[in-house]
């Protein structure tokens, strides 16, 4: 009887240093490639992808607007970019030239319910755009 347990107990110590010494394998190439994978998402955290967006748009002389709420849903439209013209162009500008597309077009850009802001600051009709700005357009209705 003491002979057949004492193999038995020394497969099970045999067994758990094997699993002890293949547990910390696992464990070091998980380390590895989590922490790999980590440093890759800290390194991408870190750039800011606003302001990439922001640069792309700028370099094809473009805007980004984003339409909210009743303006959104009326308008069938979450978002655009649009190329605009060099020099000076104003909140102003845009709205009419959106206007100018006529239909639920009109109805929407009336600026008495507008709410604009542009790059986040609320904006009045004279206030020039930059290329790769971004434009916010919601209604108070």
């Amino acid at each position: 009887m003491q002979h057949i347990s004492s193999i038995l107990f020394s497969g099970v110590i045999e067994t758990s240093d094997v699993l002890i010494a293949g547990a910390r394998g696992v464990a070091q190439r998980l380390s590895f490639l989590v922490g790999g994978g980590l440093g890759n998402l800290l390194g991408r955290m870190s750039k800011s992808p606003g302001r990439s967006r922001a640069a792309s748009l700028a370099s094809r002389h473009e805007i980004e607007i984003m339409y909210f709420g009743r303006t959104g849903d009326s308008l069938k439209l979450t978002s655009e970019c649009m190329v605009i013209p060099a020099g000076r162009y104003t909140l102003g500008q845009l709205l009419c030239r959106l206007y100018k597309r006529g239909d639920r077009w009109v109805d929407e850009m009336d600026d008495g319910n507008l709410m604009c802001t542009v790059n986040g600051r609320d904006a009045r009709l004279f206030d020039t755009i930059e290329a790769g700005a971004e434009i916010c357009i919601s209604s108070k209705k």
